[in-house]
């Protein structure tokens, strides 16, 4: 099968539409998201730049943990997260951010708007001079992602490309709307196109035989949001993808839903459930910061038809992943 790579290199600063559910059921007015949704483009786009002046140079570097070379933070992180806090506060002065980069016990109460940061998600392959990284922005109304960016490096004239999305308005980069990959006609993943799966699923999931063979041309990069901006664009026929943080997938929400594709995520019971935030008993208190800075999760993103049987086809095992999952969820 020929894979048709696209590229974009414009970037797309929204104009308004009325087609919008969300700002029909809430007090957020059309011209409001948009506000808020270019606002983030902007936020993505001059971290993203940021972040590419630094590649490739001196970094400072430090563990965030106990085991060294894990779970790298560098000063280029830091500085990106900043920038994206000082847009949001220009923009959008009533907004809060929650970021990776915040210091691990700070639960202010959270706002009804909260943008969801990853100033660099790859942060290994960024201080090892692997171009698969990202920097993701998302803003949240109370829980739920309704506009969101995420910046890549790309060998384009631009150096990069920047997709998004806001609620309703479908998933874009530069001046071209991008839909998840076509599934095949009984949601089996289709051979020779890419799909993503951590090399541990087998431990964890037991394959049944519908799936079994039948993955796809398995790549995985090493950055969450990199991977979900693959499946928001049709690279990638879906991708299973975790644990990982709200922040590496807050933005991503967004982008694989507005491409036409849906999430799962795995939760402490035997099936996969439909995923779209953490609106659910949210409340402008620090319990919901805090609930949403410490969540974990393992997605599972794409075509509706494929993500739906790969969910059917991986149980997983009652030793291992689900005593994980209860612990992680809290069951």
């Amino acid at each position: 099968m020929l894979l048709v790579i696209r590229i974009w290199s414009r970037i797309r600063l929204t104009e308004t539409s009325t087609d919008s559910s969300f700002a029909a059921a809430s007090p957020v007015t059309p011209d409001e998201l948009t506000h808020i949704e270019n606002s983030v483009i902007r936020a993505a786009q001059e971290a993203g730049e940021f972040v590419a002046s630094r590649f490739g140079g001196i970094l400072e570097i430090s563990n965030k943990g106990d085991k060294p070379g894990k779970d790298l933070v560098t000063d280029v992180d830091k500085a990106s997260q900043r920038l994206i806090e000082r847009i949001m506060e220009e923009t959008c002065p009533d907004h809060m951010l929650l970021g990776e980069e915040d210091p691990p016990d700070e639960e202010p109460e959270a706002a009804d708007w909260l943008w969801v940061v990853d100033p660099i998600d790859g942060t290994t392959n960024f201080v090892n001079s692997s171009p698969v990284h990202a920097v993701s922005v998302a803003a949240l109304y109370r829980g739920e992602p309704v506009a969101a960016a995420i910046w890549i490096p790309w060998p384009n004239d631009a150096g990069n490309l920047l997709m998004h999305a806001r609620k309703g308005n479908g998933t874009w980069v530069g001046d071209t709307q991008v839909h998840v990959h076509k599934s095949s006609e009984s949601g089996e993943p289709i051979s020779g196109v890419l799909s993503a799966r951590p090399g541990w699923v087998r431990r964890m999931f037991n394959v049944q035989k519908p799936l079994e063979g039948h993955f796809g041309e398995i790549r995985v990069g090493g950055s969450a949001c990199y991977e979900q901006f693959m499946v928001a664009n049709g690279t990638m026929q879906y991708a299973l993808t975790g644990f990982a943080m709200a922040w590496d997938f807050a933005a991503a929400i967004l982008l694989v839903k507005e491409s036409g594709g849906k999430i799962m995520a795995a939760s402490s019971s035997p099936e996969f459930v439909d995923f779209d935030g953490w609106a659910k008993g949210y409340a402008n208190d620090s319990a919901t910061y805090g609930r949403i800075r410490k969540w974990r999760g393992l997605l599972l993103s794409g075509s509706p038809d494929t993500v739906e049987f790969v969910a059917r086809n991986l149980r997983p095992k009652r030793r291992g992943l689900l005593g994980k999952l209860s612990s992680l969820f809290g069951s």
